[in-house]
C-alpha cells in the first residue's frame, strides 16, 4: 500500500539448509505490476459468446460477460453503460441504485426473458467483435474499458488474466479467470487451398488444419 504510480517487481531470496544464501543474481522475481491511481475500478473480465453448455442460467444458455471490481470497495454502477456499438453507447444502463460490492459481475448478452440477473438486449457475435464499458453521464461519460475479439469457440472464453492481457479461457463466470490447455502452434498445417475460383467454391480459400485436440491459438 502507499506505492507511488509506476512499475513494480519484487525479488527475493532464500538461504538453505547449509546456511548458503541464494545469490541475489540469481534472486526469485514475482511478476510485475504497476501501479496507476486514474486506471478505472470496473473492468471488463471475462467473455463468452458461444454458450452451448458451459453456463446454464435458469435453463438458458445466453452469451455471458463478467464485469470485475478490482477495488476493495463497493461501487456504484448506476448509469454505467454495456454496448457493442461505440456510435449507440446506451444499448444498456445499468438502473440506478445498482451496487457491486464483490469482485465480479455476470451479466447476461441476451434479451429480458423473466430469468434472473441483468439482460444486456444484444447478443455477442462469434465471429469477432467488441464490446465497450462507459462510465455514467453524469460521472462524464468517459470510456472505462473495451475489447476487441475475434473468431471465438464454442462453451470456451476469453478473459483477462494475471499479466493483464487476454487469454482462451476455462469458463469460471463469478471467480478467478482460469486458462485453457493450449496446442502447440508449430503443429498447425496448410491443408487445402482453391487459388481460381470455381462454380464448386464462391472464392479463394486457405484451409488450415489443427492435428491436435486442443485449440491453437491463431494471435
Amino acid at each position: 500500500s502507499g506505492l507511488a504510480e509506476g512499475s513494480y517487481q519484487v525479488r527475493v531470496i532464500g538461504k538453505n539448509s547449509a546456511g548458503v544464501w541464494q545469490n541475489t543474481n540469481a534472486a526469485t522475481a514475482s511478476q510485475s505490476w504497476i501501479v496507476d491511481t486514474a486506471a478505472p475500478a470496473l473492468l471488463i473480465n471475462e467473455l463468452l459468446t458461444s454458450n452451448d453448455s458451459a453456463v446454464n442460467h435458469n435453463g438458458t444458455s445466453p452469451d455471458v460477460v463478467e464485469l470485475r471490481n478490482v477495488t476493495g470497495a463497493a461501487l456504484d454502477l448506476s448509469g454505467v453503460r454495456v454496448t457493442d456499438d461505440p456510435m449507440d453507447p446506451n444499448k444498456f444502463v445499468f438502473p440506478p441504485g445498482t451496487t457491486l460490492a464483490g469482485a465480479y459481475l455476470v451479466v447476461y448478452a441476451d434479451n429480458p426473458n423473466g430469468t434472473p440477473g441483468f439482460h444486456l438486449g444484444f447478443n455477442l457475435n462469434q465471429d469477432g467483435g467488441s464490446l465497450f464499458l462507459y462510465n455514467s453521464v453524469a460521472r462524464g461519460g468517459v470510456l472505462l474499458d473495451s475489447l476487441t475479439y475475434g473468431l471465438q469457440l464454442t462453451d470456451l472464453s476469453i478473459g483477462r488474466v494475471a499479466d493483464g492481457g487476454w487469454a482462451l479461457c476455462e469458463p469460471t463466470f463469478g471467480s478467478a479467470n482460469v486458462r485453457a490447455q493450449l496446442g502447440d502452434q508449430t503443429n498447425l498445417k496448410i491443408n487445402e487451398w482453391l487459388a481460381s475460383a470455381s462454380v464448386t467454391a464462391a472464392s479463394d480459400f486457405v484451409e488450415l488444419y489443427n492435428p491436435e485436440t486442443v485449440p491453437v491459438l491463431l494471435s
